[in-house]
């Protein structure tokens, strides 16, 4: 008698659990139905979204995150479904705390760097996504049942170093439901589900209760379903510059090269060595900080960038942290005096007013700008035909000189007739 109630209870407790399951193995009520590696291994997803208003390829940031999951008091949480056999019977089941020992490591890590592949940023925001992997031993558990864990974030170094930005509500906390039951042959335990949420540990996910049913989660993600809108998620944005050079006038030389100095100030937290991507066109150059293990140049915000523009150069750096700041000087290094501007626009000067730049001198910085968008820096050099006074500036020495030989020449005419009379 005493075996036939234990069978009984088994049977039931079996069809308590897999009933709590029934509703959560749809992809419709369960956002982690899918996603588990295996049937013992959960891979918890972290995502980082990168923006660009230019869908620009960008770099990632180095920093490393580990997860770290521990056993949790669940309280009186109980998990509701429906019976999967007669789909009508809603049955309960008490969660448990998960024992630790059933987890094989309790801590995994997912790392991002700058030399891994790039990644196409957009305005709205592009998803790189990665995962935490877990590995559970079923017969650790001892029973069927519904257990429950905590998995908690940390990262090194810290967010705000490299550029990320944690978005509204951001929690660094997630909750497991692990789904245990006996096998057909009631001889093994066996892991049937995972259930992820965002939450607090004695939360009951009731199978029909759209609001937790929301709280399902994938891992560490965006939860916003609005384009451009990034919600409980790390967010990391970067913006792009642009120099472009004008030579002009009449008497200009197009062909030569003048020297820039770019400076950066780094936005607020920023302490790791960020690489930049830069790209050069119509013989415009910038001198690289340095070349990752992929071959690739790169430069850094950590000192002033130096470089060189003609007629028509460009110099372009994609992925600035957002908020950085950027000025800029250029050398004239001919044996003329050219007129230099600088604005946010082709021919415009509010970004350095335009003033006469004399040979072998530098011209003043232009404003600062915050990268909070793309920003372009235009700068214009200017030597028109020889004015009058111009003519003096520009040929005083020549002429002295030729005044001087014909001084020379009437004195050496006059002296020459009183000689021959001598």
């Amino acid at each position: 008698m005493k075996k036939l109630v234990g069978l009984i209870l088994a049977i039931m407790m079996i069809a308590a659990v897999e009933a709590a399951f029934a509703v959560n193995s749809d992809t419709t009520q369960n956002a982690y139905n899918g996603i588990e590696n295996s049937a013992n291994t959960i891979g918890i997803a972290k995502e980082i979204i990168f923006v660009n208003a230019e869908n620009t390829t960008v770099r990632e940031p180095n920093i490393t995150y580990t997860y770290t999951i521990a056993t949790t008091t669940p309280g009186t949480a109980t998990i509701t479904g429906l019976d999967m056999t007669n789909k009508t019977t809603p049955l309960t089941s008490q969660v448990k705390a998960g024992p630790i020992e059933a987890v094989s490591a309790t801590t995994a890590t997912v790392s991002f760097a700058d030399i891994n592949a790039k990644i196409t940023a957009t305005a709205n925001g592009t998803s790189d996504r990665k995962y935490a992997n877990f590995t559970f031993t079923p017969a650790t558990f001892g029973a069927a049942g519904i257990y429950r864990y905590q998995i908690s974030e940390t990262q090194s170094p810290a967010k705000a170093t490299v550029g990320i930005d944690e978005k509204a509500i951001y929690s660094a906390t997630r909750y497991l439901d692990v789904y245990v039951k006996w096998d057909t042959n009631h001889e093994n335990l066996e892991i049937y589900g995972y259930v992820l949420f965002e939450g607090t540990a004695t939360d009951s996910i009731e199978y029909n209760d759209t609001a937790e049913l929301a709280s399902k989660s994938q891992g560490f993600v965006d939860t916003s379903t609005t384009a451009g809108a990034h919600t409980d998620v790390d967010v990391y944005t970067t913006e792009n510059l642009l120099i472009s050079k004008t030579t002009t006038g009449s008497m200009a030389d197009k062909n030569h090269n003048f020297p820039v100095t770019i400076t950066f100030t780094k936005a607020s937290g920023l302490s790791d060595s960020i690489k930049l991507d830069f790209a050069v066109a119509n013989s415009g150059t910038l001198t690289k900080t340095g070349t990752d293990t992929n071959s690739v140049d790169y430069v850094t915000m950590d000192a002033a960038l130096s470089g060189t523009v003609r007629d028509t150069s460009t110099i372009t750096i994609t992925g600035v942290p957002y908020g950085s700041t950027v000025t800029m000087t250029e050398t004239n290094n001919t044996y003329d005096s050219y007129r230099v501007k600088a604005g946010t626009t082709s021919g415009a000067a509010n970004l350095l007013t335009e003033a006469t730049v004399a040979a072998n001198a530098t011209s003043g910085a232009t404003t600062s700008q915050t990268l909070n968008a793309k920003q372009s820096i235009y700068i214009t050099n200017t030597l028109d035909a020889i004015s009058p006074t111009g003519y003096v500036s520009r040929f005083a020495p020549y002429a002295l000189i030729l005044i001087g030989g014909i001084a020379l020449l009437i004195i050496a005419k006059k002296r020459r007739p009183k000689e021959e009379e001598e």
